[in-house]
C-alpha cells in the first residue's frame, strides 16, 4: 500500500496570514497548532470523521479534502454548498472552512512546504493579497474545529473578526478553556484588537462536546426581587457584570440610570411585557430607549421588533457595529434563556460559511448550535445559544 504524505494546515497556520499579523500559538488556545505534517495512516471512514465539526445541515453538501506534502489538494468529495473540511490530522483536529476561503488556503499550502519560515510565508501571503492574488478573510467567516481528546475544547466554533476589539465589540476578553473543558463554557475573543482577532465559541451539551455534570440552575427570578442591579447583568460572561452600566424604565418609557458603569457595556433592567433581560454596547442605548418608548405605547413585541429593524435600517437609531455583541437573558422554557448574538450586518452564509438553519428546538432542549438570522439584510446576525450553564434551558 502506498501512504501519502499530506500537509496538515491548521487555524494558526492560516491565520499567520490573511490579516496582517502572525498568531502565536499558546497552551490554552485551542487554534494555535502549527502545520505539521500528517504521516499517519487515516480510518476508512475519514470523510465522515472529517464533517463531523459541521451543523448537520452543512454535512451533506460539504466538500473533503487534504493536501499531499507537496501541498496539492486531493479533493476526495467535491462540495455543493458554501463549506469544505479538511481530514482527520495527526495531533487529532478536524478543521471545516468556508468555501470563500479555499484559494488563499490553497496559496498557503504551497508556500508552507517550501523553505520558509513563518515570517518569510507571512510576508508573502501579505504581499499576494496586496497583489490581488488572493483574498483576505472576510469578517465574520466561521471555522469549525473538533478534536478527539478531552484535554483540549472537543467542539469549538470560531468567528474571525480582524482588527476589531472587545471595546468596540462588547465581548468578553477572559479565557473559558477550562470551563469549556467541563463542559460549560461561554465565548470569548482573543487577540483583542490585532488582525488576528476572533471569537472563541465552545459548543456545550452535544455528543462531540467536553462532557458537562448537571447544572443546579440558577434562581433568577428571587435574585430579580432581591437585587435587580445583579440580576440585570446575568446575561453577560461574569468579567463584565461588575463594570457594567445598569438602566430601568418607567411606564412612560423613560430611561432612569439605577448604576454607572465602567466598562463599554449597558444593561436593561427585565422587561415586564417581554420577559427579556438585555445587555450591549452602551452606543446601543438609543435603540434601548427607542425600544422602551414603542412598549410604552402598548405595541407588541413584534411590532416593536419590527419597529426597531426599520429604524435601524433607516438610521433613526444607531444600529450596532460589525461583529457586535448583545447579550440577552430569558426565564421561561418556550424560549432560548441564554442567547448571545453577534450582528454582521448585510453578510451572508456563503461569505461567511455558516448555517441558516433555525436550532430554536435544540436550544430548548440544551443542545442548540449557532446559526444565521436574516443573512444578506442589515439586520444580519449570528445566534449563539449557550448551553450547559447555571441560565441556559
Amino acid at each position: 500500500m502506498i501512504r501519502v504524505k499530506k500537509l496538515t494546515l491548521s487555524l494558526g497556520a492560516l491565520l499567520i496570514v490573511g490579516v496582517s499579523g502572525c498568531l502565536q500559538p499558546t497552551e490554552d488556545e485551542a487554534i494555535g497548532d502549527t502545520a505539521m505534517p500528517a504521516t499517519a495512516e487515516q480510518p476508512v471512514d475519514k470523510i465522515a470523521q472529517a464533517l463531523l465539526p459541521l451543523p448537520e445541515d452543512l454535512r451533506g453538501g460539504a466538500g473533503v479534502f487534504e493536501y499531499d506534502g507537496e501541498g496539492n489538494r486531493i479533493v476526495l468529495r467535491e462540495n455543493t454548498n458554501h463549506v469544505e473540511c479538511q481530514t482527520l490530522d495527526e495531533n487529532g483536529f478536524n478543521w471545516c472552512y468556508p468555501m470563500a476561503s479555499s484559494a488563499r488556503r490553497d496559496y498557503q499550502a504551497k508556500l508552507s512546504v517550501q523553505d520558509m519560515s513563518r515570517e518569510e510565508v507571512q510576508a508573502a501571503m501579505l504581499e499576494a493579497e496586496e497583489n490581488g492574488e488572493v483574498e483576505p478573510w472576510h469578517p465574520g467567516s466561521m471555522i469549525y474545529r473538533t478534536y478527539n481528546n478531552g484535554d483540549r475544547i472537543q467542539l469549538l466554533w470560531v468567528v474571525l473578526l480582524p482588527n476589531m476589539s472587545s471595546a468596540d465589540t462588547a465581548m468578553s476578553l477572559e479565557s473559558q478553556r477550562d470551563p469549556s473543558l467541563a463542559g460549560m463554557g461561554r465565548p470569548w475573543m482573543m487577540r483583542d484588537g490585532t488582525p488576528g482577532a476572533h471569537l472563541m465559541i465552545p459548543i456545550n451539551g452535544l455528543a462531540e462536546s467536553n462532557p458537562s455534570a448537571s447544572v443546579e440552575p440558577l434562581d433568577t427570578k428571587a435574585l430579580y426581587e432581591t437585587d435587580a442591579i445583579l440580576h440585570a447583568t446575568l446575561p453577560l460572561p461574569e468579567d463584565l457584570r461588575a463594570g457594567a452600566q445598569v438602566v430601568s424604565y418607567d411606564e412612560d418609557g423613560n430611561r432612569q440610570v439605577l448604576r454607572e458603569g465602567t466598562n463599554q457595556i449597558e444593561c436593561a433592567t427585565r422587561n415586564a411585557m417581554t420577559g427579556f433581560t438585555r445587555c450591549g454596547h452602551k452606543r446601543l442605548g438609543a435603540q434601548t430607549d427607542y425600544r422602551a418608548q414603542l412598549s410604552a405605547q402598548g405595541m407588541s413585541f413584534q411590532e416593536v421588533s419590527a419597529a426597531v429593524v426599520e429604524a435601524r435600517e433607516n438610521g433613526t437609531v444607531p444600529s450596532a457595529t460589525y461583529g457586535s455583541m448583545i447579550y440577552r437573558m430569558y426565564e421561561e422554557d418556550d424560549r432560548l434563556k441564554l442567547l448571545w448574538v453577534v450582528y454582521l450586518p448585510n453578510a451572508t452564509s456563503e461569505q461567511l460559511g455558516m448555517s441558516t438553519v433555525a436550532q430554536r428546538d435544540q436550544s430548548l432542549a440544551g443542545m442548540g448550535r449557532p446559526w444565521m438570522m436574516r443573512e444578506g439584510t442589515p439586520s444580519a446576525h449570528l445566534m449563539i445559544p449557550i448551553n450547559s450553564t447555571e441560565l441556559s434551558n
